[in-house]
């Protein structure tokens, strides 16, 4: 996962309004080609998290690439500005501000983990990539990238418990699931044992979020070492992804 800020995020959404074409235009086949020159599959669906249009799956490429990667794209789109602004005169020199995000970027820490791959702040090993649900992620990843790992996983059961309590008006698991609330979570109620085994299992994990929550919440702020802290994240990706039944439906 690249270490994109919202804020640079927002500056690239504007320089690029890839929706309406500005000063470098892509179309579906340019867009394509261009991904292509780095060995980028740009309409892999694995680049659908956030939808279909071109803005979508860069976001999605944002989300889901090193910092590496997503600087080296980020130059050669400077590049393409920089040749479009020597055609076209203009006041503001967007690819100088795009070279600076890239540059930035690049000034990131580097892991080596197997013979030809690189991680900063992707939850992977080298047998397994996972990743978090961006309502979570977009939400750490401050506390990801200044290495404060206990506060990354206090606040990601913060996004959980707020899920929950949007979609039932209870915070508190034990509370929120409920007979009458299973609808409202998974978009059914469950009528045979198999789906009652899993509605109970999505509670008890939830509880379980709670009760960390809490001991985090009433003891004071500590060194957590990033693995475990990693694993904390994932079980509360987990809980968002399987309280978000309802909306995949």
């Amino acid at each position: 996962m690249s270490n994109l800020s919202s804020a640079d995020k927002m500056y690239l959404d504007n320089a690029l309004r890839l929706d309406k074409g500005f000063i470098v235009r892509f179309n579906r086949e340019s867009f394509t080609e261009f991904f292509q020159n780095f060995g980028i599959d740009i309409y892999n669906d694995k680049y659908l998290i956030y939808g279909t249009s071109m803005t979508d799956r860069l976001h999605a490429f944002w989300q889901l690439e090193n910092n590496k990667l997503v600087a080296m794209t980020l130059l050669e789109i400077a590049a393409l500005f920089r040749n479009r602004e020597l055609a076209i005169p203009m006041n503001v020199k967007f690819s100088v501000e795009i070279e600076k995000i890239a540059n930035k970027l690049l000034m990131y820490p580097t892991l080596k983990i197997g013979a030809n791959e690189y991680m900063t702040n992707k939850i992977e090993s080298d047998d397994i990539k996972i990743v978090i649900r961006p309502e979570i992620y977009e939400h750490i990843n401050i506390y990801l990238n200044n290495g404060d790992y206990y506060h990354a996983v206090e606040e990601s059961y913060k996004i959980v418990r707020q899920k929950l309590k949007n979609l039932t008006g209870e915070e508190q698991a034990h509370k929120a699931f409920s007979d009458n609330n299973l609808e409202n979570i998974f978009g059914y109620t469950p009528e045979n044992e198999t789906d009652k085994d899993f509605c109970e299992g999505v509670k008890y994990l939830n509880m379980a979020i709670q009760k960390f929550r809490n001991e985090k919440a009433h003891t004071p702020a500590k060194a957590l070492d990033r693995n475990l802290a990693i694993h904390y994240i994932s079980m509360a990706s987990l809980a968002y992804q399987l309280v978000s039944q309802k909306e995949n439906i």
